[in-house]
Order: C-alpha cells, then structure tokens, then sequence
C-alpha cells in the first residue's frame, strides 16, 4: 500500500473546503443524517464513483443505517431488505484498512447486495472506526465500464472514513450528554417523590420502573443477595423476553454462583458501584442498593438488543442515583420506626394509666360498695349484687387490654413470618401454608426471631432452587422444648442435589443458639427441616 499523502494534495482547495463546510453542520446544527450523506456524496463527487453507500452498525455490530449516493429513492425501495454486512462487506467492516476489488460483479451480487441493487463491476471500501471500535463501513462502486479506483481513491476514502467517525463519534457524544441532562433532571423529582409519606413497596417499585425506563430495558428484575446466592423478588410481568430467558428456572441458572451475573452482583455490593454484566446475548445493567446496611436488593436491568451499554460516567451518575434512592428509602424506614415508636409510647402511657389510676379507682369504688350493701333492704341487695360483678368485669376488661396494650409493645414475630412466607409466594410459584402456634411475640427474644427468620428466609430459598416442590408447609411453635420451626415440601426430597449444602448457616444458627436441626425425608415424597432452639432461662 502507498504512503499516506496529506488530503491537501489529492482534493483541490475548493472541493477541501466545501467537504470542511459540510463537516461543521454536525457540530453547528448537530444534523447528523445530513453531515453523513454529505460524506457519502463528496467521497462519489471525489473519486467518480456512480454508487456509494454509509451503512452505521447498531450495539450488535448490525447494519442498521444507510446513506445512499447514486440511487434514487425508488432503487433504494425496491431494494427491499437492505445489506447485512455479509461476504465482501463483512470483509471490509473487518478490515483494518482500504479495501479495492475488480471484476466483482457476480460475487458481489450472490454475497452482499440485495436484489434489485444496480450492478456493480468493482468496488472500494474502508472501515469506519473509532477509539478501536468498528462504527460503519463506507462503500463505494462503479458499474461495467468505468476507470478502476486507484490508491488516491483510498487515500480520499480513508481521510472521509475518519471524518465520519469523528461525526457519529461525537454525535453519540452529545446524545449520551443530553441523556445524562434526562436523567438528572429525572432523577432529582423521582428523590423528591421518595419523600414521606410514601409505602416503601411503592418506593421501590419507582425506583425499579426508573431504571428501566432509563435503559429502554427488556426485563426489570428485583433480587436479593441472600448469603452466596441471588433470590428473585419480583420480575417485569410485562417483559417480552424471548426463549430462556423468560423462564424463572433458566434465569435462576444464569444468577447461580460462578455466572457473570452472580460475580457482578457480589463485585456491586463490594464497591457499591454500577457496572454491565453478560447473560447469553444479553447485557444486564447491575445496579446494588445496600438498604440499612445489611438487607442487599439489587435490580437487573436486561438491555434490549440494539441498546448502546453505559459508558462509565452514566454508570457513576446511575451509583449516585442509586445511593440517593437508598438513603431516601433508609430514610422512610426510620421514619416509620419512630412513628411506631411513639405510638408505642403512646400504648405504654395509656396501659400505665389504667393500671395505676383507673383500675385503682374502680377498685376503691369497689371496695366503697361492698361496705354499703349491708345498708340496704334485702330486695334491693341482688340489684346491687349485679352491679358490683358488672364492675369487677369492668376491672377484668381493662386488665385484658393493658396485657394487649403491652404484647403490642415490640416487634410482631407472627407478623414478620407471615410477611416473608409471603414474599416467597412468586418465586414459589405458590403461597406457603403457615401454622404459628403459642405466644410467640412475648416470649421469642429479638435475637432468636432474627436468627429464626434468616432459617426460614435460607429453607424456602432451598426449597425454590432445590426441592421443585408444589407445596410448602411453614410451622412455628413454642413449647417445652423451646421455639420450634418446621418447614417441610412435598418436592424431590433428600435425594435432591444441594438440598446438605444449602444448609451450612442454618445449622450454624441453630448451634449458635444451642439448639440443633433435623432433616427428614424421602427421595421423590419431600423434605421436612425441624429448627429447634431453647427459650433462654
């Protein structure tokens, strides 16, 4: 190949300058389609080439827009499909350099040119690339006839080549730039709209539809980080995903431990940063929000084939987005953890008062009574019989309500159990039979609910990846022998693979607790796990 000449010496004065003219629209009126065709035309016009066509390639590496020079527009239509970068111009888009051909004629038709395109006899291409990547191919040709292209014809094509890197180079620059604008301005109302009051459910579900509506994306998906493993909360239920990819137990596989996406999501949480993921074909946008410090949600963000991935300084905006989202919502919760402490306060102060004023005084009132009934006839005695037992009743109902008044007083374990059998309702595929037995909000301290509920969290996520079960039954008691959680499914059974495995930090809760755990079972007939830790004295 000759030496690179500098564009000054193969186009005259006039010709360079009407070419830079055209070059400013781009950066001037940002009018990329017409700074392209410019492109296309003045390579025709500087050449003599009858045909020449831009095609720019899509995040796929597809040909997806086309700037014609040469044929008009009732050509291009009866074209019908357009080229795919097949054959010849699948060499050219990867070449690194100008590339001539002569006497292609029946080749070129057979492999790259669709039907109905004029013929074309030879052909000078080159590859437009920019920073490395492959953005286009610029494609010249002339029929039977014409004078063959020489190297002052690549010379011209390659310094247009650039030129039109430069062009859609910046145009996605600017576009990234006002989408950055977008989101910001999005961004700072969706934070606004996470202000109390406001369900922390819904705040997420906004948080979710946001990012997704940022991406255009296929499929929002919302999970947790649950020890070593990624537990599916909820899915878009209107994606359109196609083949495996919309199936629960595919997308549960390509989540497992050792995938891209399972290491990316650990990598999140470990920097609490933003970052692009692979599934398949797919791209997944990993955005982490480490709500409270310990409870780890992530939200996927499934790309749609022809988006472009984030650069870096989208995903930073997206992580700073993110730690806003976690603070506001962190924030709600505290929220409502104070207000439910005062309203608890509030049921203190009233059992206090009843117990230390009013029954007091009703119980004078009582006592004031009993002296005066030897004072009355004996035919009004049975009257004032059933008026003092009305009054102990009295007593007796203001006792049940200080107890329910001070059982109400802490967190509701019953509560809670019900609230994250329910949330496994969806990956189940099922809601989960509960039978919760005994006074489980008074007697069950903080620190074995906590660790019960991370048992029974771990057992229906075993169930969910291992078990393939069609039902579930969630039983929890307290009685002699301390508090008992029993968990049992009518799935694959101890022959299951994963099922021991899986239950390494439950065991290791139940002897923390000085309590210990039972698996029973049969291969094909389900699993049953006891969980069983003593009250403390």
């Amino acid at each position: 190949m000759s030496p690179r000449r500098p564009i000054a010496e193969l186009v005259g004065s006039d010709e360079l300058a009407r070419v830079l003219d055209l070059l400013e629209l781009v950066t001037s009126e940002g009018d990329l389609d017409e700074a392209l065709d410019a492109i296309v035309e003045t390579a025709c016009e500087l050449t003599g080439a009858a045909y020449g066509v831009l095609a720019v390639l899509d995040a796929e590496g597809r040909m997806r827009d086309f700037h014609f020079h040469g044929l008009e527009d009732r050509e291009v239509d009866a074209m019908g499909d357009l080229p795919e970068g097949r054959g010849v111009l699948a060499e050219v888009l990867a070449s690194l350099g100008p590339m001539r051909r002569e006497q292609v004629s029946g080749r070129l038709e057979a492999e790259a040119l669709p039907p109905g395109h004029p013929e074309i006899d030879r052909f000078i291409g080159v590859p437009v690339r920019h920073a490395g990547r492959s953005l286009g191919t610029l494609f010249l040709g002339d029929g039977p006839g014409h004078r063959p292209f020489t190297p002052t014809d690549e010379h011209v094509l390659e310094w247009l080549a650039e030129r039109a890197a430069q062009v859609l180079a910046l145009a996605e620059a600017r576009a990234r730039a006002e989408r950055r604008e977008e989101w910001l301005r999005v961004f700072q109302r969706s934070v606004e709209l996470l202000e109390p009051p406001i369900d922390r459910g819904v705040a997420l579900t906004h948080v979710a539809e946001l990012v997704g509506w940022m991406f255009h994306a296929r499929a929002v998906v919302l999970a947790h980080l649950v020890d070593d493993h990624i537990e599916l909360v909820a899915e878009d239920p209107a994606a359109d995903l196609p083949g495996k990819l919309g199936d629960r137990d595919a997308m549960r596989e390509r989540l497992a431990p050792g995938t891209p996406v399972h290491t990316a999501v650990k990598a999140a949480f470990t920097d609490r940063r933003a970052r692009v993921s692979q599934t398949g074909r797919s791209l997944v946008v990993i955005v982490p929000f480490p709500l409270r410090l310990t409870e780890r949600l992530v939200i996927g963000v499934v790309l749609r084939r022809d988006a472009h991935p984030p650069d870096q300084a989208e995903l930073e905006l997206l992580t700073s987005f993110a730690n806003q989202a976690t603070t506001s919502i962190d924030r709600l919760e505290g929220l409502a953890e104070r207000q439910e402490l005062m309203v608890l306060a509030d049921r203190e102060r009233i059992a206090r008062d009843l117990h230390d004023v009013v029954i007091q005084r009703l119980f004078a009132t009582g006592l004031q009574l009993q002296g005066l009934r030897r004072h009355l006839p004996a035919t009004e005695q049975p009257r004032f019989d059933v008026v003092v037992r009305d009054l102990d009743q009295t007593i007796r109902d203001i006792r049940t309500t200080i107890f329910e008044l001070s059982r109400l007083r802490g967190r509701s374990l019953r509560a809670e159990v019900r609230q994250l059998v329910a949330e496994y309702a969806e990956p189940l595929g099922f809601r989960a039979t509960v039978d919760l037995q005994g006074p489980l909000d008074t007697t069950v301290p903080d620190r074995i609910s906590d660790y019960l509920l991370a048992t029974l969290r771990e057992a229906l996520s075993n169930v969910v990846r291992h078990a393939a079960a069609t039902g579930v039954e969630v039983g929890l008691a307290v009685g002699a022998d301390g508090v008992v959680l029993r968990v049992a499914d009518d799935g694959r059974g101890l022959a299951a693979p994963g099922v021991e495995s899986g239950l390494v930090n439950v065991r290791r809760r139940a002897r923390d607790l000085g309590g210990d755990v039972r698996i029973t079972g049969t291969p094909g007939e389900g699993t049953t796990l006891e969980w069983v830790v003593p009250l403390p004295d």
